[in-house]
């Protein structure tokens, strides 16, 4: 605040109301995480339809419980995120999230674990983007 065109000094400094980031002492508890791989697993087309993205349609990561359960409140590794379109995620009755995970594998006819595994391989050899025949040997 201007008093005149003097400006009026505070006599004690400002609390810091924002603890200051440290590092971790000790590993983080929980699944494994990776933005790098949720990111690359946007890039490939649904599993479901196999449309790419680009557009009006846009991949998300969808965490399976394949690689082990998760705990109370706590999603499952990155590892695990198959791609998903919208539709196919959240969006639609015969979505991942409106079927559960053993009917929605039942209704599109997919093996997810080896689709999660072949996915992991394929992040570990950073190969050419799949393709639409990719992911045809995972329907069962």
């Amino acid at each position: 605040m201007l008093r005149g065109s003097v400006a009026i000094r505070r006599r004690v400094p400002l609390r810091r109301l924002t603890p200051l980031i440290t590092r971790r002492t000790r590993p983080r508890r929980g699944p494994p995480r990776s933005l790098a791989y949720l990111a690359w697993i946007r890039t490939l087309g649904c599993a479901v339809c196999r449309r790419p993205p680009g557009g009006v349609v846009a991949s998300e990561a969808a965490h399976t419980n394949v690689l082990g359960p998760r705990g109370l409140r706590q999603k499952t590794s990155d590892y695990s995120a198959i791609p998903l379109c919208f539709r196919h995620h959240r969006g639609d009755c015969d979505s991942y999230h409106h079927l559960g995970e053993q009917r929605f594998a039942q209704t599109h006819q997919l093996n997810l674990r080896e689709l999660v595994m072949a996915l992991n391989h394929r992040y570990c050899r950073r190969g050419p983007r799949l393709s639409a025949l990719y992911f045809e040997d995972f329907h069962d």
